[in-house]
C-alpha cells in the first residue's frame, strides 16, 4: 500500500517530509511510550499530558519526541525521567491544600459571616435573646422607682377632712425649713393641734422628705423611732405594714407614766420618705391602738397623695 506524504506547516506545499506510518499505535496518557522503556510517574489528582510518539529522525517539530528526563536533563538536577516537573507538581498542590485548610478553619471560626457582624446565637436561642440568659428567657425587670419632684406646702399634704378626724378643730403650723427647698432636698414638717390646748389632747405631725438618699433616711428613720429616750418614750410595739408605700412600719410608743401614747408610721415610696405621728392622752381621750393605727396610716396616704 503506499503511503501519502503529509505537508509540514512550516514548510510549502511542495515539499514533503517522512510521516508517521500507518498502523503504529499511539501511546495513550499516563503511560510510557511503548519503546522508551521508562515509566513515567503520575502527579496525584492530576492525569499527566500526553507523550507524543517518538519518531526517529523526525525533523518535523510536530513529531519531536518529548526528552525523558527533567527540566535539566538526564544529569540535571531532577534526577531522573520528569523529576523536577512532578516533583514540583507537588509542592505545588501541597501548598495549594495547606492554603484551602487554613481558608476553611478561617471560616469555620468566624461562622461564615462577614466581617464586623456578630456570630449566630445555639440554635433553639432567638437572636434577639439577652446574654447570659438560658434559653433566651429575658430576666424580670423591676419596675423603675418613683422619682418625685412637686411637693405642695406643707399645710396641704393632708386633706382637711382628714385632718378633722383625727384632730378636730386643729390648726396647722408649717415647719420651719417648708419654704426653704435646696436643688437635691425637698423638706416638709406641719404639725396640727387645737388652738386653745383644750382636751382630750391630741396632735398629728408629719414630716416628708424628697431626696436621692430616700432609703438611707427611712433606715434611719426605723432606726430612731425604735430607741428608747428615758422616761419620755417608751417602745411598746412594732411591726411592718404592707400595702403603703414600698416599704412602712409601725411603731407604738409611750410615756413612762403612762400617760400620753404615740403611733407613728415611717413610709418610703420612690425618693419620698414620709413619717407620721400620733400622739394622744391615753386617759382623757378614749383613743385605742388601733384607731391611732388607723389615723396615722390615712394621713400617710395622703401625703403620698400629694406628691408628683
Amino acid at each position: 500500500m503506499s503511503e501519502t506524504p503529509q505537508v509540514d506547516p512550516r514548510q510549502g506545499a511542495g515539499e514533503s517530509r517522512p510521516t508517521l506510518p500507518l498502523g503504529r499505535a499511539t501511546p495513550l496518557r499516563g503511560l510510557a511510550p511503548q519503546d522508551s522503556g521508562q515509566e513515567v510517574t503520575p502527579v496525584p489528582g492530576q492525569a499527566p499530558p500526553p507523550v507524543p510518539p517518538q519518531v526517529p529522525d523526525a525533523p518535523s517539530a510536530w513529531s519531536r519526541p518529548v526528552p525523558t528526563g527533567g527540566p535539566d536533563g538526564p544529569d540535571g538536577p531532577g534526577g531522573g525521567p520528569r523529576g523536577g516537573s512532578a516533583r514540583g507538581l507537588l509542592i505545588g498542590g501541597a501548598a495549594a491544600l495547606v492554603v484551602a485548610v487554613i481558608a476553611g478553619v478561617a471560616v469555620a471560626t468566624s461562622g461564615g459571616d462577614d466581617h464586623g457582624t456578630a456570630s449566630r446565637p445555639p440554635s433553639g436561642v432567638p437572636s434577639d435573646a439577652p446574654s447570659g440568659v438560658p434559653g433566651g428567657a429575658a430576666e424580670p425587670e423591676e419596675p423603675p422607682a418613683k422619682a418625685f419632684t412637686e411637693v405642695p406646702e406643707g399645710c396641704e399634704l393632708v386633706r382637711p377632712s382628714t385632718v378633722e378626724e383625727i384632730v378636730p378643730g386643729a390648726v396647722c403650723t408649717p415647719g420651719v425649713m417648708d419654704d426653704k427647698d435646696l436643688a437635691s432636698m425637698i423638706t416638709r414638717s406641719p404639725s396640727w393641734k387645737k388652738a386653745d390646748y383644750s382636751r382630750p389632747y391630741r396632735t398629728l405631725d408629719t414630716h416628708v422628705v424628697v431626696s436621692p438618699g430616700a432609703e438611707g433616711l427611712y433606715d434611719m428613720e426605723k432606726e430612731t423611732a425604735l430607741k428608747d429616750i428615758g422616761d419620755l418614750r417608751k417602745v411598746l410595739d412594732s411591726r411592718s405594714v404592707g400595702g403603703l408605700g414600698e416599704e412602712a412600719f409601725m411603731v407604738h410608743s409611750g410615756d413612762a407614766d403612762g400617760s400620753l401614747a404615740r403611733a407613728e408610721v415611717i413610709v418610703r415610696e420612690g425618693n419620698a420618705t414620709i413619717t407620721a405621728e400620733f400622739t394622744y392622752n391615753r386617759k382623757d381621750s378614749g383613743t385605742t391602738r388601733q384607731q391611732s393605727e388607723e389615723a396615722v396610716i390615712a394621713a400617710a396616704r395622703d401625703v403620698l397623695a400629694s406628691l408628683s
